[in-house]
């Protein structure tokens, strides 16, 4: 018998027959896969994934197996710098889990559900697909430099044709002025001529990688309305959220806008509005079987009670 298993295997192996990725041999060992602390995805992530009252955020307080300033899930998890390239771990690993911008999926990852919802523009705006955060732009509180370039791109912004980019992009357009965190939509006139001298890197903008694809969008219009604008005028720098609120707090020019893909509202030092809403998706690896996943369950898996997926539930 076990002479004819091997025979069905290496038969299987030649012909190229794949298997599973849940549950099968070396590919049940699941990959945790997560961001570094400065992320706002993490940050949005942490803060929703909860199992009996406590969330991901709290654990990762009390507990970091690995010693590591970017660490505080399970021991053995890989964190990464940038939606891309967790998007490109996950898709190249037949075992691995993680979180992105659900604007970031394509068809080399597979998007489970969570709680049975699916992320989209409806759930996210009545609240029943639970990862979900704000793409917040942020400057310091006593405003960018009076007639810059960097205060009328904070302009175009804050207008109706910048929501129109959002949509395009996939993102949750946001009508309400409550929901932009008090900024209402106003109405942009491009201008016949630079406000000011164009010179290099003349707005600097900092903060998420999940902002990527959005700002580039947005930065791209700008200069399509303002053939004027130079494309070196911008200098785009994108680490993370936090650095995108330091960069807005102590920028002394006047020229700096911040992106956060997390909460945040304004204080004496910043000024915060929300330009969309973004959900957080969980993505596997494409040939994986599982399909739905609760909060509960990612719990378990980032903090290493689940360990294998052959112990969820496709």
């Amino acid at each position: 018998m076990k002479k004819i298993l091997m025979a069905i295997l290496s038969l299987a192996l030649a012909l190229g027959i794949g298997f599973a990725a849940v549950g099968c041999g070396a590919n049940d060992a699941i990959v945790v896969c997560g961001r570094e602390a400065s992320s706002g995805t993490r940050e949005a992530f942490d803060k929703i994934v909860a199992k009996d009252g406590k969330t991901l955020e709290k654990y990762s307080e009390e507990a970091n197996p690995d010693e590591n300033a970017n660490a505080g899930y399970v021991s053995g998890a890989q964190y990464f710098s940038g939606t891309g390239l967790v998007a490109n771990k996950v898709a190249s690993t037949a075992g691995a889990i993680g979180y992105i911008s659900l604007s970031s999926v394509d068809d080399t990852l597979k998007a489970l559900t969570v709680e049975g919802v699916a992320a989209s523009t409806a759930t996210v705006l009545d609240g029943s697909y639970k990862i979900q955060r704000p793409f917040v732009i942020t400057t310091r509180t006593a405003g960018l430099a009076e007639g810059s370039i960097a205060a009328d791109f904070l302009s175009f912004l804050q207008s109706d044709d910048a929501q129109a980019i959002v949509e395009d992009e996939g993102l949750v357009s946001l009508t309400e002025t409550d929901d932009r965190n008090g900024t209402a939509l106003g109405t942009y006139e491009p201008k016949a001529e630079a406000p000011a001298q164009v010179t290099d890197g003349c707005v600097v903008i900092r903060g998420s990688t999940s902002m990527e694809d959005v700002i580039t969008a947005l930065v791209g219009e700008y200069r399509k309305v303002n053939p004027w604008m130079k494309e070196s005028g911008f200098s785009i720098d994108l680490n993370g959220s936090s650095e995108g609120r330091s960069a807005a707090k102590d920028d002394t020019v006047g020229n700096v806008i911040g992106l956060a893909s997390s909460a945040s509202s304004s204080d004496s030092e910043r000024y915060c509005f929300y330009i969309a809403l973004d959900a957080v998706a969980v993505v596997v690896n494409k040939d994986n079987e599982l399909e739905n996943i609760t909060l509960a369950q990612l719990y378990d898996i980032y903090t290493g009670t689940i360990t294998k997926w052959s112990e969820l539930s496709k």
